[in-house]
C-alpha cells in the first residue's frame, strides 16, 4: 500500500437541526458577518435563524448579501473592507458554494495585505503566500453539490478569469451541514447539485492520487447518491433522502 496523508481540520456538525450548535460552539467574542447572496436565504428565514442562534451565544451579527452566483473579486474586496471597518471577529458563509467561497476569500483578505488576486496561483495571479491566518470561517451550505464546506478552496472571477485559489488557511473552522436548510431546493436544482456531488466522488475515486481514505469517502458518497438522489428529486420534503444527499455532498 502506498503512503498517503490526510488533513481535515474543520469541525463538522451534521444533521437536521444542527444549526442550533452555533449557540454553543467556540467562536471569538465580537461581531460576526453573515455572507450570503440573492434573496432566498433571507426569504426562507435562514439568515434570521443563524443570526438568532448566534445571538444566543452573545454574538451580534451584520449581513452582507451581495454575493453573485459566480463570486467576483469586487465582492471580495467590498466585503473584506467591511470586515476591517467594522472589526468583524468571524465570518459565516451561508448559502451555496458562491457564498462560502466568498467567505473564505474575505476571511483571508480581512487579515492579509494586498488583493485576493495577489494570492492566486495561475493566470494573472500574483502567486504570493498567505502570511496571516484568516478570520475564523463558519460554513453553512444550503445546497448539496459543491462540498466547499469540507475543503480549503475557492473559485473567484475577476471578470475575465475564473480561477480556483486557497490553501490550508482557507479551511472552515466550523461547518454545519443541516439538511433542514436544503428542503426547499427545487427538483431540477436538486438533481443538478446531486450529480455535481456524484462527479466529485467518481473523479476522486478514479484519480491517480486516490488513496484508501479518499476511496472510503468517495464510495460512500456514490452509494448515498445512488440510494437517495432520485427520492430527493421526486419529493423535496423527504427528510431522509435530503440527509443522505447532503452527507454524500460533504463526503464527496
Amino acid at each position: 500500500m502506498e503512503n498517503f496523508s490526510f488533513y481535515m481540520p474543520t469541525r463538522l456538525f451534521f444533521g437536521a437541526g444542527s444549526v442550533k450548535r452555533l449557540a454553543k460552539v467556540r467562536l471569538p467574542q465580537g461581531t460576526g458577518l453573515i455572507i450570503t447572496g440573492g434573496t432566498s436565504t433571507t426569504r426562507l428565514g435562514y439568515v434570521a435563524k443563524v443570526a438568532d442562534t448566534l445571538a444566543e451565544a452573545g454574538h451580534p451579527t451584520m449581513v452582507y448579501n451581495k454575493v453573485q452566483p459566480n463570486p467576483t473579486i469586487e465582492g471580495v474586496r467590498e466585503c473584506a473592507a467591511l470586515c476591517r471597518e467594522q472589526n468583524i471577529a468571524f465570518v459565516v458563509g451561508l448559502g451555496g458554494g458562491s457564498s462560502i467561497d466568498t467567505a473564505k476569500a474575505v476571511a483571508i483578505m480581512a487579515t492579509n495585505d494586498g488583493d485576493w488576486w495577489d494570492y492566486i496561483h495561475g493566470g494573472t495571479g500574483g502567486g504570493k503566500r498567505m502570511v496571516n491566518a484568516g478570520l475564523p470561517i463558519v460554513a453553512i451550505p444550503t445546497t448539496a453539490g459543491t462540498g466547499t464546506e469540507a475543503d480549503p478552496f475557492t473559485v473567484i472571477t475577476n471578470g475575465e478569469e475564473k480561477i480556483g485559489g486557497g490553501g490550508e488557511k482557507c479551511f472552515p473552522t466550523i461547518s454545519i451541514v443541516d439538511p433542514d436548510f436544503m428542503m426547499t431546493v427545487p427538483p431540477h436544482l436538486t438533481a443538478y447539485q446531486g450529480f455535481d456531488a456524484f462527479f466529485h466522488a467518481a473523479e476522486g475515486y478514479l484519480a491517480k492520487t486516490a488513496n484508501p481514505m479518499s476511496d472510503m469517502f468517495a464510495l460512500q458518497a456514490i452509494a448515498l447518491i445512488g440510494k437517495s438522489l432520485a427520492a430527493a428529486v421526486k419529493d423535496g420534503s423527504n427528510a431522509d433522502a435530503r440527509a443522505d444527499v447532503a452527507l454524500a455532498n460533504t463526503l464527496a
